[in-house]
C-alpha cells in the first residue's frame, strides 16, 4: 500500500509539472480563474457542460493531435466555464492577460459602433447614399456611384473594387477619395463580395457624424461600458484614422464580452450599449455569402450539425481563425484564437466547435 500512495504521488506531481505550460496553478484542465475582472467564473458541469469532453478537446489540441489554436474559452450562460492557452516553441506566450490580434473580427466590432451611431440618431437613413456623407467629393460623383447606400456597404453588396487592400490603404494619405476614384466592380447590391474598403467607409463615416476618432468613440461608447481597459488598434490607415477592417487586438475575455453583449441583444449590466434593434438587424441574414454562410451587418451567420441536430450560430471571423461564435440556442459564447495560417478563415477550429464544443453542451 505504501509503494502504491508513493507511486501515485509521483505520478500526480509527474502530471502537474508535464502540464504546467498549459494549465495554470488551480485551473484543472481549463477552469477558468478568478480574475476580478467582471466575469463570473464556475466549474462547465455548473452550467450543464460536460467538462470530460472540454478537457479531451483541449488536451488534444495541447499534444498536437487537434487543430492547433492559442486559446479556447466557452462562456455559458454569462459564465466563463472553460479557458485554456496553449503555448508552443517559436510562438508568442498567451495568457488571460494578453492582449490577442482579432483581425476582421475588427469589422464586426465597427458594427456595433454603426449601431450605437444609429440608435443616437446620427444615422438616420440605411438607405441614404454613401456620398452624401462625403460632399468633398462631388467631382467623383456618377450615377452608378449615387446608388450605393450604407446598408449595401454593411452587407459588402457595394459592387466597389474590392481589390483595394488594406495594406494599401495603409500607405494613402486620401483613403476616402481613393475608394470612390476606383471604377465599380458591379452594380451596387447585385451580389456580396468579401471588400475590406466596404467597412473602411463606414468608419469613415463613423468619424464624421460622431466627431470623434473611430478608435476614440469606440472606447468611450463601447469598450468602456463593457470594461475593456486594455485596448491596441495597431493598424492605422494613411491619414492614421485606425482601421475598420482590421488591426483591434483585445485579451481573449474581453473579445468574449463583445459576445455576451451580442447574446444579451445589445444590453450590459442593466444598461442598453446597442439597441436589440440593431442586434437583431446585425445579425440576421441580409445576403447569401460563399461556403453555405448567410452575411448580416459586417456579421458571419453559419450552422452545425451535431447528431441530427442544425444549431444556428453568429460570428465575427478573422484571418488565422480568429472566431468569436454567438451561439443564442444554447445561450453560449465560444472564442478561439490562433496564430498560424488556416488553409481557410472557417477552418480548422470548426472541428473543434462540433467535435467537442457542441457536444459538451448537448
Amino acid at each position: 500500500m505504501r509503494s502504491i500512495a508513493i507511486l501515485a504521488a509521483t505520478w500526480i506531481v509527474c502530471t502537474g509539472l508535464a502540464h504546467g505550460a498549459e494549465h495554470a496553478p488551480g485551473w484543472g484542465c481549463g477552469g477558468p480563474p478568478d480574475l476580478q475582472d467582471g466575469w463570473t467564473v464556475t466549474a462547465p458541469e455548473a452550467q450543464s457542460v460536460t467538462p470530460t469532453v472540454l478537457c479531451e478537446m483541449g488536451d488534444g489540441v495541447a499534444a498536437g493531435h487537434l487543430p492547433e489554436v492559442d486559446s479556447i474559452l466557452v462562456v455559458r450562460h454569462g459564465v466563463l466555464v472553460y479557458e485554456r492557452y496553449f503555448n508552443r516553441p517559436h510562438t508568442l506566450s498567451y495568457d488571460a492577460a494578453t492582449r490577442h490580434v482579432g483581425n476582421s473580427m475588427t469589422k464586426s466590432v465597427v458594427s456595433l459602433l454603426l449601431g450605437i451611431a444609429v440608435d443616437r440618431g446620427l444615422i438616420k437613413d440605411l438607405d441614404a447614399p454613401v456620398l452624401s456623407f462625403f460632399p468633398e467629393f462631388a467631382d467623383l460623383r456618377t450615377p452608378e456611384k449615387e446608388r450605393i447606400t450604407l446598408r449595401h456597404l454593411l452587407t459588402m453588396t457595394a459592387g466597389l473594387n474590392a481589390s483595394v487592400s488594406a495594406q494599401m490603404l495603409s500607405r494613402d494619405h486620401d483613403p476616402d477619395r481613393h475608394a470612390f476614384e476606383q471604377a465599380l466592380a458591379r452594380e451596387p447590391g447585385a451580389a456580396f463580395e468579401y471588400s475590406n474598403l466596404d467597412t473602411e467607409i463606414i468608419g469613415a463615416i463613423l468619424e464624421k457624424v460622431t466627431g470623434k476618432p473611430l478608435d476614440v468613440f469606440a472606447i468611450d461608447e463601447l469598450f468602456g461600458p463593457l470594461g475593456i481597459t486594455d485596448v491596441d488598434w495597431y493598424r492605422r490607415l494613411g491619414n492614421q484614422r485606425a482601421m475598420s477592417s482590421n488591426g483591434l487586438s483585445l485579451r481573449p475575455r474581453d473579445w468574449a464580452k463583445l459576445g455576451q453583449l451580442v447574446l444579451n441583444r445589445g444590453a450590459w449590466d442593466g444598461k442598453q450599449l446597442v439597441s436589440a434593434s440593431w442586434i437583431a438587424q446585425s445579425t440576421s441574414p441580409q445576403v447569401s455569402a460563399p461556403k453555405s454562410f448567410s452575411y448580416g451587418f459586417q456579421w458571419w451567420l453559419g450552422h452545425s450539425a451535431v447528431r441530427d441536430h442544425t444549431v444556428a450560430w453568429t460570428a465575427a471571423l478573422g484571418f488565422n481563425a480568429q472566431k468569436l461564435i454567438v451561439i443564442p440556442e444554447y445561450d453560449t459564447i465560444v472564442v478561439f484564437h490562433a496564430s498560424r495560417e488556416s488553409v481557410q478563415m472557417v477552418t480548422p477550429e470548426i472541428e473543434l466547435l462540433n467535435r467537442y464544443i457542441l457536444p459538451a453542451l448537448l
